[in-house]
């Protein structure tokens, strides 16, 4: 026997090819006919079938695609331990983690998964969740950026699109600075598929969301000079808006004014592409009724930032564009950024239902404004950052303000957090073909900046990641499941209507959870031509990549996939959605 020194690598890939293709050789009911549960045979080697899943951590993400994943925080059973999170970790800490499969998913995050927002809209949940309990294993604040980050990154980035191919390869750039120095910045693809242009550091991009902070910015500024307060009802400035008395500037900022987002509303796409005045836009939203009483609730909307640049215009006398050009942008040095001006800047994309990459419809700045509608570069950002430090464009104590969080963990412009030992601010962005995330780390300096021309790798789990390797953590390995051919006419084997266990929805334990599950009461799997598709009803189809076994996955970034439950002649009974160590179980209803 030879000592465990000399042993060659485990190839985790090859052996489950291997497996999968001696499965498919002796066909897929094998184990079955043979007495015993096909999922009990091992692979090559004695490993268990399912290893390489189970060896890869799953991440839980929610992204904005075809097939995303809404996870649902739900209470532990009380024999259930929850999962130890480490820096911030993977689990937020769930006891049980469920899933709903749906099409357009939202959803807001810090220091745990994050994801891009479509059409700049705002996302609809915040989370935040640090756990460090392993403060023997990470590099507190100040230790020297790791010395081999470059080839981290770079090794990083190859995963994606592994498996699941060009679509999911990464396009945009990555910044890490320190102190105003900067460490790494590099670009990853193309910023046009027509020239062939490739991204880089200086490559201009809509930034959407992560406009939010430099408007907050000039809000500030504008205070500081006497021409408002934070205290001011929104009328004092803009005469006539409806709730105007009730709603204050600082509601605007901090997300608390109970105005609904406008680019939520119903027919937002059929004029987006279409140029606006202020006085218009403000029009498409104005009479909408409130969605709470201002300063009780919290309700990320793009209608706050939009106002907010309404209001910069009525005091400065000059347009947005104009104003944050002279007094934010050319004080901080960043001479790649601004408003409306839309040459020179990488083409965004967004997938398509062939799962190919397509460039976005239309849109116009003017409809996202002081919301959304500033482009940058990842090299622009780094100076930004230097000058919040320096007090270039405001002073600290305006600064700090923008990064003191309200009671729902909001600044102005900022999430605000706490991890590896200091206070984090972080905030995604997203638009159109776009999406990006900027984090900054207050005590050491520490920056990270991600910006990409699309909207399929998640720029915010990206830039986590990193962060997590500056402070000496690894990120878990990239899931991408290898897709196998299936023998002609084996769909038709799971084609039926399901829907979710009462035992699932009982083990939930939690009425939100129980009303989140709802779009899973009757889905259908359906075969169009050679492939299947999961239909959630008002939610769209989800294409089905089988992966052996009578499991199948979804190309998205949740790793997470399903398992056919069948009878003995094959026939689906039921399926069970897998998410980290939960399950899902759905039961086949009457044909």
């Amino acid at each position: 026997m030879r000592d465990a020194g000399s042993r060659p690598p485990i190839d985790l890939d090859a052996i489950e090819a291997e497996a999968l293709a001696a499965w498919q050789e002796a066909g897929d009911d094998a184990g079955a006919r043979e007495g015993h549960d096909a999922e009990d045979s091992p692979l090559p080697g004695g490993v268990d079938l399912g290893f390489a899943e189970r060896v890869m951590a799953a991440e839980l993400s929610v992204l904005d695609l075809p097939g995303a994943l809404i996870a649902i925080d739900a209470e532990p059973e009380p024999a259930a331990a929850a999962p130890r999170v480490r820096g911030w970790g993977r689990g937020w800490g769930l006891g049980l983690a469920a899933a709903v499969l749906v099409g357009s998913a939202g959803a807001w995050a810090t220091l745990g998964p994050t994801t891009g927002v479509p059409e700049a809209s705002t996302p609809t949940t915040a989370a935040t969740a640090v756990v460090d309990d392993a403060a023997d294993t990470v590099r507190p604040a100040g230790l020297p950026i790791p010395a081999n980050l470059d080839t981290q990154i770079a090794e990083y980035i190859a995963e994606y699109g592994h498996h699941f191919g060009p679509t999911f390869e990464f396009h945009g750039a990555i910044l890490v600075a320190r102190g105003g120095k900067i460490h790494y910045q590099r670009g990853f693809g193309v910023a046009d598929p027509q020239t062939g242009a490739p991204d880089a550091p200086s490559t201009r991009m809509r930034i959407g969301m992560l406009t939010e902070q430099f408007t907050a910015a000039a809000i500030l500024q504008l205070r500081d000079a006497g021409m408002l307060e934070l205290s001011d009802p929104i009328d004092t400035h803009l005469p006539g808006f409806p709730n105007g008395r009730r709603v204050t500037i600082e509601n605007l900022l901090d997300h608390t004014s109970g105005i609904p987002n406008y680019t939520n509303e119903p027919n937002f796409h059929r004029w987006k592409a279409l140029p606006h005045r202020t006085e218009e836009m403000i029009g498409r939203f104005s009479e909408l009724p409130l969605e709470f009483e201002p300063g009780t609730d919290f309700n990320p909307t793009n209608s706050g930032y939009y106002l907010l640049g309404a209001i910069i215009e009525r005091c400065s006398g000059m347009s947005y564009g104009e104003y944050m050009q002279r007094y934010v942008f050319e004080p901080a040095g960043m001479t790649r950024t601004d408003f409306g001006n839309e040459l020179d800047v990488a083409r965004g994309n967004v997938w398509n239902e062939e799962e190919q990459l397509d460039p976005p419809d239309p849109i116009d700045p003017s409809v996202f404004g002081a919301a959304g509608g500033l482009v940058s570069t990842v090299e622009d950002f780094a100076r930004w950052d230097s000058a919040l430090y320096r007090g270039d464009v405001l002073s600290t104590a305006s600064v700090d303000q923008m990064s003191d969080a309200n009671r729902f963990g909001y600044g102005f412009g900022w999430l605000i957090a706490e991890a590896y030992g200091q206070r984090v601010t972080s905030f995604p962005g997203a638009i159109d073909g776009f999406n990006s995330s900027v984090m900054r780390f207050l005590e050491d300096q520490t920056l990270v900046v991600v910006l990409a021309n699309t909207e399929v790798v998640p720029a915010g789990r990206v830039a986590q990641d990193i962060a997590m390797m500056i402070y000496g953590e690894q990120p878990a390995p990239r899931i991408e499941f290898p897709e196998v051919e299936v023998a002609p006419g084996t769909f038709t084997r799971y084609v039926g209507t399901y829907g979710i266990t009462d035992e699932t929805v009982r083990v939930l334990g939690d009425p939100l959870a129980e009303a989140q599950v709802e779009p899973l009461q009757s889905v259908t799997v359906k075969r169009i031509g050679e492939r299947l598709y999961f239909d959630v009803p008002g939610h769209g189809s989800t294409w089905m990549h089988p992966m052996g076994r009578h499991r199948f996955f979804f190309k998205d970034n949740s790793g997470n996939y399903l398992t056919f439950a069948t009878d003995r002649d094959g026939v689906a009974t039921g399926l069970v959605v897998h998410i980290e160590d939960s399950e899902l179980e759905l039961a086949r209803k009457g044909d």
